[in-house]
C-alpha cells in the first residue's frame, strides 16, 4: 500500500490528468480505501469548479477614447472659435465708452472654459468623476473671477460703476452669465468625457 504522503504528491497531477496509466492506476487504487486522499483531491478540484461554474465573469469598464476625443475636440474647438470671434469684435473698439465690451461679454468666459480643459489631461488622477468634472467647474469658475480681477483694474470698472448706467455694465452682466453657464457645461462636458474613459 503506498503512503498518503506519496499519493497527495502525485494528486496535482492525477487532478489535471498529467500522469502516467502507472501512476494514475496507484493513485486509483489508493483513493479507493483512503477517504482523507479522496477529500484532498475533492478539494483541489472544487476551487476550479467553483470557478468555471458559479463565479460570474467581472464586468468590462466601458472605455471608448474615440468618443471621449471627440467631446475634448470638438469643445475645444468652438471655445477657439468664440475666443476669436470675441478678440476681432474687440479690435474694432479699441478705445470709448464700450471699451472692453466684448473682453467682459465673451474673450474672459470662453477663455477659462477653454484653459479649464487642461484639467482634461489630468483625468486620470481623480478618484471618481464627479470630483473630476466639479473640479473642472471650478476651474472654469476660478478662470473667469480671475480675468473679471483683470478687467476690473485693467478698464478701471470703479468709475464705471460710480458712473451708473454703461454699455459696458451690460456687457459685464451678459458675461457673468455666460460664465454662469460655461460652468455647468464644464461639469457637464468633462463628466461625458471623463465616462467616455470608463471613469467611475
Amino acid at each position: 500500500m503506498m503512503k498518503c504522503e506519496v499519493v497527495q504528491d502525485l494528486l496535482a497531477l492525477y487532478a489535471d490528468d498529467c500522469c502516467s496509466e502507472e501512476s494514475k492506476r496507484v493513485v486509483e487504487e489508493h483513493l479507493r480505501s483512503c477517504p482523507e486522499c479522496r477529500k484532498v483531491l475533492e478539494e483541489m478540484k472544487a476551487p476550479v469548479i467553483r470557478a468555471t461554474e458559479t463565479a460570474p465573469l467581472p464586468a468590462l469598464k466601458r472605455v471608448d477614447q474615440w468618443k471621449a476625443s471627440v467631446i475634448q475636440s470638438v469643445t475645444m474647438f468652438l471655445s477657439f472659435i468664440a475666443l476669436v470671434a470675441g478678440v476681432s469684435l474687440e479690435a474694432y473698439t479699441p478705445s470709448g465708452a464700450t471699451n472692453g465690451a466684448w473682453a467682459l461679454s465673451v474673450i474672459i468666459p470662453v477663455t477659462a472654459l477653454l484653459l479649464s480643459q487642461v484639467n482634461w489631461y489630468f483625468v486620470r488622477l481623480y478618484k471618481s468623476r464627479s470630483v473630476f468634472s466639479s473640479c473642472s467647474m471650478l476651474l472654469t469658475l476660478l478662470l473667469s473671477l480671475c480675468g473679471y480681477v483683470w478687467a476690473w483694474l485693467h478698464y478701471g470698472l470703479n468709475a464705471v460703476l460710480s458712473a451708473g448706467s454703461s454699455p459696458l455694465l451690460v456687457h459685464f452682466g451678459i458675461g457673468v452669465g455666460l460664465t454662469l453657464v460655461f460652468c455647468a457645461l464644464s461639469k457637464l462636458l468633462s463628466g461625458g468625457y471623463a465616462k467616455q474613459l470608463g471613469k467611475e
